[in-house]
C-alpha cells in the first residue's frame, strides 16, 4: 500500500481518516512497542515477537484507515488482508518468526522491523496525537478530541465514536 501524500487531501480526510489513524496509533501502536521495550528489558523475546506482531498488524490497520477504511476491523479480517497484501507491513508482520523457542537476535529483531513500521507511518500521518501512557494522563489526548470533533461539525460530519476504531477480537 503506498501512501498518499497526506497535503492532496481536505479537511474531510483529515476528520475522517487522518485522525482516527492517529487514534489507533496512540492505542494499539504506541501501547505495544512499550511492550516491545518491556519485553526486552525483561529479555523475554517470545513476548518481544508477539507484541512486535501486535504492532505491526496495528500499523496495518491505521494504513486502511488513512486510505478510507472506517470502523471497527475484526481481527480474522485483518489477518486474511496480512496474508493475501503485498504492502510493506503486510510482508514485514509475515517476517516475522514464530515466537516460540527464539532468542535475542530474533528478538531484537523483531523489534526492530515494528519500529521501522511505527515510524514509516508515523512520518505519514499529518498530526501526532500524545502518547496516552504517561503521568500527565489524557487530557492532552481529549483537548485534541474536542478539536477534532469540532471540525466535524464544521464540516457537517456526525460526532465520532472513539471506541469503535479498534481491532475486533
Amino acid at each position: 500500500m503506498t501512501p498518499r501524500p497526506w497535503t492532496s487531501h481536505d479537511a474531510v480526510w483529515l476528520a475522517t481518516c487522518a485522525a482516527p489513524a492517529a487514534w489507533i496509533f496512540i492505542h494499539h501502536v504506541q501501547s505495544s512497542l512499550e511492550d516491545v521495550d518491556a519485553a526486552m528489558a525483561n529479555e523475554g523475546w517470545d513476548t518481544c515477537v508477539e507484541a512486535a506482531s501486535e504492532a505491526i498488524l496495528a500499523v496495518v490497520y491505521c494504513r486502511l484507515v488513512l486510505n478510507g477504511f472506517q470502523g471497527s476491523c475484526p481481527r480474522t479480517a485483518l489477518t486474511l488482508h496480512v496474508t493475501e497484501s503485498d504492502d510493506d507491513d503486510s510482508r514485514r508482520l509475515r517476517s516475522l518468526p514464530w515466537s516460540v523457542n527464539i532468542g535475542r537476535g530474533q528478538g531484537e529483531q523483531a523489534a526492530v522491523v515494528a519500529r521501522l513500521a511505527a515510524d514509516e507511518l508515523e512520518s505519514d500521518l499529518p498530526f501526532s496525537l500524545p502518547q496516552l501512557r504517561s503521568s500527565k494522563g489524557f487530557f492532552p489526548s481529549i483537548r485534541l478530541g474536542r478539536d477534532i470533533e469540532q471540525l466535524r461539525g464544521r464540516l457537517g460530519l456526525p460526532p465520532v465514536d472513539w471506541l469503535s476504531w479498534d481491532i475486533a477480537t
